[in-house]
């Protein structure tokens, strides 16, 4: 499936959530119980409450080193099939933080558009200072399917335990769409020996 096809259906799916609140809320709930809540709805933004600050925090983040190491990639790449992926998942993280920062108060998410921290920061700089070339593709590949491991993981955590049905839907598209990606990179890594 064309990437560019899932990325709007979620950008759909976000699109329409908050209309599909406002629904929900007016029927059958009662609105002096909403009122004041974190369920309240003000601005366009979604309700979120801790469990989704921390989903969307984290999905930045790994997302944030998926893109940066793209952005590298897509100048040190030699493999066309590497570089074409990379240009994919650069754009892809790209939307995919602006359908988050869509998602709720933009000032929750904006401490995960600094660069990554620990470990996540020495893969950047590693991949920064590896020369163009095979090593420099399987390093990359590597990565990405380590990140997209952890991506999934996010987003299989936030489906078990999350609240908001909205969100999780979310959750639920993005996690087939990082499965795919895994095979994807997992296929290309065998091709590259």
């Amino acid at each position: 499936m064309d990437r560019r096809h899932v990325l709007a259906t979620l950008a759909a799916a976000v699109a329409a959530g908050p209309a599909l609140a406002q629904q929900t809320m007016g029927s059958g709930s009662s609105g002096a119980a909403m009122s004041g809540t974190s369920s309240q709805m003000s601005g366009g933004m979604m309700p979120m409450g801790q469990a989704e600050q921390q989903y969307m925090q984290r999905t930045m983040m790994v997302g944030s080193v998926a893109l940066e190491t793209s952005k590298i990639a897509l100048e040190k790449a030699r493999n066309d099939d590497v570089k074409q992926f990379a240009k994919f998942e650069a754009e892809e993280q790209q939307t995919v933080a602006e359908i988050i920062r869509s998602m709720g108060d933009p000032s929750s998410t904006a401490s995960t558009q600094s660069m990554p921290q620990g470990d996540m920061a020495q893969m950047v700089e590693k991949l920064r200072g590896t020369q163009a070339g095979a090593e420099f593709d399987r390093m990359y590949v590597m990565g990405q399917i380590q990140g997209h491991q952890e991506l999934l993981k996010v987003q299989e955590e936030y489906i078990r335990g999350g609240q908001n049905m909205h969100v999780k839907h979310i959750a639920m598209l993005a996690a087939g769409r990082i499965r795919e990606h895994i095979e994807d990179l997992q296929d290309l890594q065998k091709r590259k020996g």
